[in-house]
């Protein structure tokens, strides 16, 4: 049995499965309640696990390592790097590479089956060299995009680190750049005096503005910018959500259009990154800790209370329509097509980074007591 992510990876190698970001599985999933095996890290993860070509698992941690699991958990390798990493690595699943971003404003390039260090590059900067964004291996692995809270976005050599192109990142950037099959990137910024901005870079380093919203009352250095955009190739849509002064608007941009289809506007901050369902619906974890899911359309399907009062990660779905979603109490949710939930599981503590699947949809979530709990798929046979 193998299976492709609806973004065209079959590995979910990334925040979100691929460079689309759309926290999608296109198999179907019945998760048991109960762990299957739990994966010791050496520090508190709130890095989604990632996987490569082999299965390997690949979990990075605040103490700045990187371990490698097998499929069956058993540890391959370990490297520590320099600085605490909470961001997302991506993989090169083609060159067996992964790549890591760190806190001292290191990335690094890895080799996924022994752990030794192709190259590491210093993010310039002259403020805050911490790397808490997301990383992305552009579609073709030609490059490796970051960015640092010094507020540029750079593009990587995957083969040497050495910095490609450039591009603002704005205020205090938290988003993770998305990438179409094409290898159009898109990112978002806060800038003084416009606001929040979401822009295309083409391959060739243009930059076109998608959408802009002025600053709120508090200026656009308290416009959180946080959550990626998420592009749905398949409808041509690209999803953004834009934080006000309280509130976050959710965007649905045509991108055969170049316009904006619809909005709907959320209570609170959003900083977790949506995820889509095959029905093209949409679903954004909020600041109130409430999942809302929107239809193609934008009509609002169902919004889902978790009991928590704030959702940092988002959530992933399954081919049925199935949401996965922690918070920081330590709970798993598994909330169906119709918006009907509960919590599944209750680890000690905060979840704090999306669920990832595996090849078969095994379910594997961080978190911050040092370990990845790895929930079995029921519906996969071997």
């Amino acid at each position: 049995m193998t299976n492709r992510f609806a973004d065209g990876s079959e590995i979910w190698s990334a925040a979100g499965g691929g460079p689309g970001r759309q926290g999608l599985w296109d198999g179907r999933v019945l998760i048991e309640s109960t762990p299957v095996r739990c994966l010791a890290a050496k520090g508190a993860v709130q890095a989604s696990v990632v996987f490569d070509a082999a299965g390997r698992l690949l979990v990075a941690d605040m103490a700045g390592w990187v371990r490698a699991f097998s499929s069956e958990g058993r540890p391959l390798w370990e490297r520590q790097l320099e600085g605490a990493i909470s961001a997302t690595p991506a993989v090169d699943t083609a060159g067996d590479r992964v790549f890591a971003g760190t806190h001292l404003g290191w990335v690094y390039a890895l080799s996924t089956s022994d752990g030794l260090v192709l190259w590491r590059q210093r993010m310039p900067t002259k403020s805050d060299a911490r790397i808490v964004s997301d990383l992305l291996v552009t579609p073709g692995a030609a490059e490796v995009v970051s960015s640092s809270w010094g507020g540029q976005f750079h593009a990587l050599d995957a083969g040497t680190g050495q910095t490609r192109r450039t591009w603002d990142a704005g205020l205090s950037p938290q988003a993770g750049a998305s990438a179409d099959p094409r290898g159009n990137l898109y990112s978002m910024r806060a800038v003084r005096g416009e606001g929040v901005v979401c822009v295309r870079l083409d391959q060739d380093g243009r930059e076109t503005v998608l959408c802009r919203q002025p600053e709120g009352k508090r200026g656009a250095s308290r416009m959180v910018v946080a959550a990626a955009p998420v592009v749905d190739e398949d409808r041509g849509v690209v999803f953004f959500c834009v934080n006000g002064d309280r509130e976050t608007t959710l965007h649905a941009w045509s991108l055969p259009d170049e316009r904006v289809l619809w909005t709907r506007r959320m209570p609170r901050f959003t900083v977790a990154t949506p995820a889509l369902r095959p029905d093209g619906a949409v679903l954004v974890a909020g600041m109130d800790g409430a999942v809302r899911a929107f239809g193609v359309g934008g009509a609002p399907l169902f919004s889902y209370a978790t009991g928590a009062d704030y959702l940092l990660a988002g959530p992933v779905c399954d081919a049925a329509g199935t949401a996965f979603i922690g918070d920081p109490l330590g709970r798993l949710h598994g909330v169906d097509q119709d918006g009907a939930g509960r919590a599944v599981f209750e680890a000690p503590r905060s979840i704090q980074a999306r669920p990832a699947f595996d090849r078969e949809g095994h379910l594997h979530v961080a978190c911050t007591d040092r370990t990845v709990r790895v929930f079995r798929n029921r519906l996969f046979r071997v």
